[in-house]
């Protein structure tokens, strides 16, 4: 199959690392793979991740190529319009398989509408056309920026407004794989997001009086970084174990958590900002706790909980979205709303017990090894990819269909768009 792979190419970006991994299993297995690079501004001189495989930026691309150069275009889908503007010119001319790396995209739209100087009333429209006309009001509110995050998660996460425009989708966790169904017209699957081990050196035990806590990633603020600090300066955990932050982080978060330390005491928070992948490894192995929470959950599945696992710490989660489906007794888990008494409790019941912070992060690692396997990701791609095409003539005829039905006024509710489906799929079956 010629496979036209639309990702980030810069090396910043972690989903363009994962799909060179990718790519080249697919490479391997027989299939003509070309790199499509995605990012709204040609990446010419930034670092980029390395690949033997062919590669073109989309604006490089006429619509008839996208159409006739590639039997399918994989795109990769995150919520960051200036990595993955490109996606949108290849949505529009071609059939595409979406991989939805996030579930919460409004990012990517804001970027879409604004970068491109579409305007609010496209914004408007296209919130509405999406969740309902009843949402209008709350549309105008998101688009002038005054909804929290919290409600646009819950409310305008977007997955469905990219969902639409693909012909088949996969997801990285089951929590978003409803609004995949609801809105992608195609197969929709769902398979573990492939992390390759650092090679941290298991959990050993240590000759040290203070344990060490480690978040990993971009700091934002839905990391929860604020009460994990405020649970370790509670009594049951006051000066046994240091926090430390190793990650690209904003100014005013910086400030802000240190802010925090000072209020509530906690005199051993580093942040160490954005570090090389060595360094990392090294924190990695320091660490005896790793704190993963969200709130809310925006990924549609986590790199850094992953590497964690894979590392053999104990990994700390809040109970939702990717993180509710890891299993109950190979994380710790704490209530979605993550109250800092629950978090301090779970954290001090680790801190008590080196066998268990051992045997958890034991556990743990085997099973991710097995779990978030290149191979096993691949092996679900490609049964996406047979299904997707063999979809796509039904696909192609409903959408001339649904297209036609449209402009004849016939609305979604209407008793006959039930019986012109029902003789599509015996026509298709």
């Amino acid at each position: 199959m010629k496979i036209g792979w639309a990702t980030p190419r810069v090396a910043r970006s972690a989903i363009g690392r994962e799909s060179i991994a990718v790519t080249d299993l697919l490479a391997k297995a027989g299939h003509d793979v070309t790199l499509i690079a995605t990012e709204w501004e040609r990446p010419d001189g930034d670092q980029l991740h390395p690949s033997s495989a062919r590669s073109v930026y989309w604006r490089d691309l006429a619509p008839e190529q996208m159409r006739s150069d590639f039997d399918m275009i994989v795109v990769n889908v995150g919520d960051n319009f200036l990595l993955h503007g490109g996606i949108f010119a290849l949505l529009d001319a071609a059939p595409c398989v979406g991989v939805f790396h996030d579930f919460y995209l409004h990012n990517l739209f804001r970027g879409w509408f604004v970068l491109q100087e579409l305007g609010v009333k496209v914004a408007e429209e296209a919130l509405v056309r999406t969740y309902g006309e009843e949402t209008r009001q709350d549309a105008r509110l998101a688009i002038s920026e005054a909804l929290p995050l919290e409600t646009l998660a819950k409310t305008f996460p977007m997955t469905e407004w990219v969902g639409r425009r693909c012909i088949a989708a996969l997801a990285h966790s089951t929590f978003y794989v409803d609004r995949l169904l609801a809105s992608c017209p195609g197969p929709v699957s769902v398979a573990a997001l492939p992390v390759q081990p650092r090679g941290v050196e298991p959990l050993a035990h240590r000759e040290r009086s203070k344990l060490v806590a480690l978040t990993v990633g971009v700091m934002n603020p839905n990391k929860c970084l604020d009460r994990v600090i405020e649970a370790l300066s509670l009594e049951a955990l006051a000066g046994r174990v240091a926090y430390r932050l190793a990650g690209p982080i904003e100014d005013d978060q910086r400030a802000r958590l240190e802010a925090v330390a000072e209020t509530t005491g906690f005199k051993d928070l580093t942040i160490l900002g954005p570090v090389t992948n060595d360094v990392l490894d090294q924190e990695l192995a320091g660490a005896d706790i790793i704190c993963c929470l969200r709130s809310p959950v925006l990924e549609g599945a986590s790199g850094s909980a992953i590497e964690g696992l894979l590392s053999g710490r104990p990994v700390v989660v809040a109970d939702a979205g990717f993180y509710a489906d890891l299993p109950d007794d190979l994380v710790c888990k704490v209530p979605a709303d993550i109250p800092i008494s629950t978090l301090a409790a779970s954290l001090a019941k680790l801190a008590d017990d080196e066998g268990l912070r051992r045997s958890l992060g034991e556990r743990a690692s085997r099973w991710a090894t097995e779990t978030f396997r290149s191979d096993l990701y691949v092996e679900k791609l490609i049964a996406l990819l047979d299904a997707a095409q063999a979809a796509r003539a039904a696909l192609g005829v409903g959408g001339a269909v649904g297209a036609e039905l449209r402009n004849l006024g016939v609305s979604q509710d209407d008793p006959s768009i039930a019986r012109i489906g029902a003789i599509l799929d015996g026509l298709f079956a």
